[in-house]
């Protein structure tokens, strides 16, 4: 159950906030980032600094307004990660594999956690480990106690992974983290403290963006309503993204023996086409708003999905080539 993919190709309604699931938005790849930096291509030094200063948040310093049917959006979007070729179920079958099947008892640490994933997910796989859900933004460690409530083996802490003072050294089995290291400003120092932690033969798991189609959807749509392609993004989920930089980076920590896996998953758009013009926008959609660039926009979308994406037999726009990698490393 806690690998389920959820299709969000039926839903009938748009669900009201309260009817909602917290949602992991820095997992899904930190989309309130990446639409500041990747629309306002001019903003000011300042607001870019306070930006990176957020490091691993969920949010942004100055985070987009929220309706019930943008948080709809984003849970759907989210949970596609459950699909068995997503990171959830891969992460979690790799550290019940490391660590010896599901009944094993180990000590994790999820970086970036967002809500809470994949430390849900892996601590009801693994229910006599203990899991800590950590994340530097305090509204999303609020959020803990809902969305972890009847998971008695996850705990939260506020820290940011550049500074995991909270955490002893040498006292994890486990460091994960999913779609996170791309986004810090220090990223030597997150991977540096994500090592000092780590029990010697302890692993790091993490997962990292290779490709990621919305980035470049976005990029279309914004250069057809700005008649100019936008710069890349100062907190860019594709910061990685580089053949062997992430693992430069790991194995200047001091990590050895060092995997890399790659897996791909589509994204379901649904078959409803004003709902696909939704998530095709979901990250440029306060500038083409403030714009009132709407009708570009959707033209655009339109315009240009088509080479990133199939039609399924259902009629769904099936965003199939968002492809990532898996790092596990051994301290």
């Amino acid at each position: 159950e806690s690998q389920r993919y959820l299709d969000i190709s039926h839903a009938s309604h748009t669900p009201t906030r309260s009817q909602l699931p917290s949602i992991p938005l820095h997992s899904l790849f930190n989309l309130q980032m990446i639409s500041r930096t990747l629309l306002n291509s001019r903003a000011s030094a300042s607001a870019s600094a306070k930006l990176l200063h957020r490091g691993l948040s969920s949010t942004a310093a100055d985070p987009p307004k929220f309706d019930a049917e943008m948080v709809a959006i984003y849970s759907r979007l989210a949970e596609q990660h459950r699909h068995p070729k997503g990171p959830w179920p891969l992460m979690t079958d790799k550290v019940a594999e490391i660590a010896g099947g599901e009944d094993a008892s180990v000590k994790i640490l999820d970086l970036a956690t967002g809500p809470g994933e994949p430390a849900k997910t892996i601590a009801k796989w693994m229910p006599n480990s203990t899991v800590i859900a950590s994340d530097v933004a305090e509204d999303m460690i609020a959020k803990h106690e809902t969305y972890l409530g009847g998971v008695p083996n996850v705990t939260s802490l506020l820290a940011s992974a550049e500074d995991l003072s909270a955490v002893p050294s040498n006292s994890q089995d486990f460091v994960t983290c999913c779609y996170g290291y791309m986004f810090p400003s220090d990223k030597d120092k997150a991977v540096e403290e994500t090592y000092r932690v780590l029990k010697p033969g302890g692993y790091l798991v993490a997962t990292t963006w290779n490709v990621l189609p919305m980035v470049n959807i976005a990029g279309d749509i914004m250069e057809a309503v700005l008649g100019e392609r936008p710069e890349a993004p100062a907190l860019n989920p594709m910061a990685l993204s580089e053949p062997g930089l992430f693992e430069g980076m790991v194995t200047k920590a001091g990590f050895k023996d060092i995997d890399i896996s790659t897996s791909t998953y589509p994204f379901n758009f649904s078959n409803d086409k004003e709902f696909q013009v939704k998530i095709g926008t979901i990250l440029v959609k306060d500038k083409i708003e403030e714009l009132g660039k709407q009708d570009v926009a959707k033209e655009a979308f339109f315009a240009n999905v088509g080479k990133y994406s199939t039609i399924s037999d259902d009629g769904s726009l099936m965003v199939e080539e968002n492809t990532f990698q898996m790092l596990v490393a051994k301290k």
